[in-house]
């Protein structure tokens, strides 16, 4: 995996200093996806925790997950969301207010004591993460013996059409893909279940998907042609999805 999508420094200055780069990407899913129901709304319908429960999501980004889900929160969970960057952390807080408390904090040293949540959420986060094993264990110091730890990540295939544009493939080097990620979780958690989503996006544009690849700052020359004559072509540019949520108990 590139050093630099594990780089702390990187990621909370440049790539995730606000939130524009992770627009561009959930824009374009947001536009083009041919699955009905949107990732976060499905993700959330998935979350099992008590109607009292303490939350912590980790990599936070702008709040889409609970932001999406204002209206099928309930009362009695509270929520504390965290990222590595501050300017993350400022989109969360605009984004949902006073419904939940904020944090600046690593997943590989978490603040906050042992046993403090019901649950952990990380979503599509943990390939920028370098010692993921510490991650893991931090997670699970942090659970209740009944908590749950819910994250997401794509597997080997998810937008190959896209990392085709990419100098030397870079994202497709990405590690915890869905196809190994369950055994690294297996070294910390004992009962790990997957459930995986497929889909595809049909992009019939050619702007938001230059963005997409802009931001991540890694498309290769001519990259824009290629698209252009894809989707004048077939009529749109297609590239296949393939995520998933893992659901660990410690």
């Amino acid at each position: 995996m590139s050093s630099r999508f594990t780089d702390q420094a990187y990621l909370r200055e440049q790539q995730y200093r606000d939130d524009s780069n992770l627009r561009a990407r959930i824009e374009l899913h947001r536009r083009f996806s041919t699955e009905e129901q949107p990732w976060h709304r499905w993700v959330f319908e998935r979350l099992d925790f008590p109607a009292d429960a303490q939350i912590l999501e980790m990599g936070c980004g702008p709040a889409e997950l609970w932001f999406q889900n204002l209206d099928r929160i309930p009362e009695g969970w509270t929520l504390t969301l965290a990222d590595l960057s501050p300017g993350m952390v400022d989109e969360a807080r605009r984004a949902l207010g006073d419904r939940a408390e904020y944090r600046v904090a690593d997943i590989q040293e978490l603040p906050f004591e042992h046993g403090s949540f019901d649950g952990v959420i990380a979503n599509h986060m943990l390939y920028h993460v370098a010692d993921r094993p510490r991650a893991f264990r931090e997670v699970a110091r942090v659970l209740r013996p009944e908590g749950r730890f819910y994250c997401s990540t794509n597997g080997s295939d998810h937008l190959k059409e896209i990392k085709a544009l990419y100098v030397q493939d870079k994202p497709g080097s990405w590690e915890f893909r869905l196809e190994d990620a369950g055994d690294e979780l297996r070294e910390v958690f004992h009962d790990v279940e997957l459930e995986r989503r497929p889909g595809s996006l049909e992009v019939t544009e050619m702007e938001p998907l230059v963005a997409f690849v802009h931001s991540l700052d890694w498309g290769r020359e001519g990259f824009e042609e290629e698209i252009r004559a894809r989707i004048e072509s077939h009529g749109s540019f297609h590239v296949t999805k393939g995520g998933g949520l893992f659901r660990c108990k410690p």
